[in-house]
């Protein structure tokens, strides 16, 4: 195995300082994604439950991308 350059060091240090003591699983994250894009695409505030999807997509790539994909399929219907 080689060993992680420097560069991957300090992105896995900011993912961990970034973390919380309850994260989202990705799962939870996609049983709300729709009600968190709707509500950002009409400029409405966030509740808690919310707060933690929109934390959960700053840190997983794979949610973000389906959130992304999501939020312009609601911008095109509209």
């Amino acid at each position: 195995m080689k060993p992680l350059t420097s560069e991957q060091i300090r992105s896995l240090v900011q993912a961990i300082e970034k973390t919380r003591e309850h994260e989202f699983s990705c799962e939870e994250c996609q049983s709300c994604i729709a009600e968190f894009a709707e509500r950002q695409l009409a400029g409405q505030p966030l509740d808690e439950v919310l707060a933690r999807v929109e934390h959960h997509l700053s840190l997983c790539p794979q949610c973000r991308e389906q959130f992304v994909a999501l939020e312009k399929i609601l911008r095109e219907s509209r």
